[in-house]
């Protein structure tokens, strides 16, 4: 005999029928959007002493996922309109066979940009590591000011980090995601969803961990 009553079980049914809703409701529409643009700053990139890039993934040795080529690309086109003379490549997660900071550095040597003018920080495997590493090697070449390149939505929790470890730093937000049109939004909503909760999560911990 089932230990749940009729109520019971039909309580559970709505419960699970109404957070099926919400869920499609948020990424297979352009809610998904709306749901993520408040994580969204514009760009304010300047003139600085360095370019940061943040890491994002890798595929295996020799690929970088879209978002971490996206961010490779951004901080290229940075050095090549000559907002600053030198690239940080920052943040590798050797534990888990990932080395993102060295292929970052590859590829922008591969594009064009002389070695000498990227260092490799690969001491760092998050957010926070990388800021106070970056800061770090900003002391030890007097550089007094970055132009950090990361992700659109990562922007306000990286902003976060650098603020408070008293690093002048202006950012060129690369987008992940276009706006929205018509009703097939599903692939894309359930990413920006993902990536949405992932910051509005991580901008709690920062701030309860003291990071920003």
């Amino acid at each position: 005999m089932s230990p749940y009553g009729p109520a019971r079980r039909s309580t559970v049914r709505k419960v699970l029928w109404a957070a099926l809703l919400v869920y499609l409701l948020l990424t297979a529409t352009p809610l998904a959007w709306y749901f993520g643009s408040p994580l969204f700053e514009s760009s304010d990139a300047r003139k600085s002493d360095v370019i940061v890039l943040m890491s994002s993934g890798q595929i295996d040795p020799n690929w970088l996922t879209p978002d971490a080529a996206q961010r490779t690309l951004g901080a290229l086109q940075l050095f090549r309109e000559n907002y600053a003379p030198a690239i940080i490549s920052s943040g590798s997660q050797h534990g888990g066979g990932l080395a993102q900071a060295e292929l970052q550095a590859a590829w922008l040597e591969r594009a064009g940009v002389p070695a000498t003018a990227v260092v490799v920080e690969n001491r760092s495997g998050r957010t926070y590591e990388s800021a106070v590493e970056v800061k770090r090697i900003m002391a030890q070449y007097g550089w007094k000011s970055a132009v950090v390149v990361t992700s659109q939505m990562d922007v306000p929790r990286v902003r976060g980090v650098f603020r408070k470890l008293g690093v002048e730093a202006s950012y060129l937000p690369v987008p992940e995601f276009r706006r929205p049109y018509g009703f097939d939004y599903f692939r894309s909503g359930q990413a920006m969803v993902y990536h949405a909760t992932y910051e509005y999560a991580g901008l709690v911990y920062y701030k309860l961990r003291g990071w920003i």
